[in-house]
């Protein structure tokens, strides 16, 4: 079973949901806004290009998260479908939280049917593959991931997304007691979302100033693009800041770009320094 057809089996019995084979599928270069304050300015072509992954790292409380949902809400307020996975966080909380704290009614775009949250068990994935999975070739290795995926109730694609979010790689990592088997599915995971032809936002946990900009420290080498958020502290102030370190199809702006956390989601300020 190719990669491409990994979540098609748990998808929803609609007609109109037909997930695209990455072999038949050509290459189209297509924009959707990032729909997060004026983030598209840091980038030269204006926006987050259809089919990529791009891993969203930092570290507590740097705002990563918010990002992710801000970007998941706007989307599916203009008609946009998205899908929000979550490995550690349960789905009514954050719902409530996102209300509470930007007036985000993720329920409300739920019951539209543009928008869909679920809770993954990420030992239940670990497990599967840990347990079932022996081959130590990797390309046999790749092709039990794929058939142990595709046969997983955990994950359920309802729709067609324009928008995929993770959140969080660091808690599926730690899941995991094989690191060879971590990397291997996450190549079967990111080539299967890329096979829908939507934005992928996946949230990761780094250090405050990282180095490395995942648990294992191989994430940000699979997707194509990393966004790194910073929370600096400065004598007794922290000051949030971001970065784009990496986009393979777009040049960018090449600097840390100062934003803050108000009432109304991330503000970015890209005239402003961090200090």
């Amino acid at each position: 079973m190719c990669a491409a057809k990994l979540i098609k089996n748990k998808m929803a019995k609609d007609k109109n949901v037909a997930p695209q084979d990455a072999k038949n599928t050509t290459a189209k270069f297509e924009l959707l806004p990032a729909r997060v304050s004026t983030f598209d300015n840091m980038v030269d072509v204006g926006g987050l290009e259809r089919g990529t992954t791009l891993l969203l790292s930092g570290g507590c409380g740097s705002g990563k998260t918010i990002f992710a949902v801000q970007s998941a809400y706007n989307a599916a307020l203009a008609g946009e479908k998205v899908v929000h996975f979550t490995f550690d966080d349960d789905p009514e909380r954050v719902k409530r939280h996102m209300k509470a704290n930007f007036g985000w009614d993720l329920a409300e775009l739920e019951k539209q049917g543009n928008f869909w949250m679920q809770k993954v068990d990420a030992y239940s994935i670990a497990r599967s593959i840990e347990n079932l999975v022996k081959e130590k070739d990797m390309e046999q290795l790749l092709e039990g991931i794929k058939n142990v995926h595709a046969d997983s109730k955990d994950i359920i694609m309802p729709f067609h997304p324009d928008r995929v979010i993770i959140d969080s790689l660091s808690a599926l990592s730690v899941a995991f007691t094989d690191e060879m088997k971590y990397r291997a599915y996450l190549n079967v995971l990111f080539d299967s979302l890329r096979s829908y032809n939507s934005v992928n936002l996946i949230v990761t946990e780094s250090e405050q100033e990282p180095n490395v900009y995942s648990r294992s420290g191989i994430e940000e080498f699979l997707v194509d693009g990393v966004l790194v958020f910073y929370y600096i502290r400065k004598d007794s102030v922290r000051t949030r800041a971001l970065e784009i370190l990496k986009l393979r199809y777009s040049d960018h702006v090449k600097k840390l770009v100062p934003f803050k956390i108000t009432n109304k989601g991330i503000v970015i300020y890209m005239d402003e320094q961090v200090f």
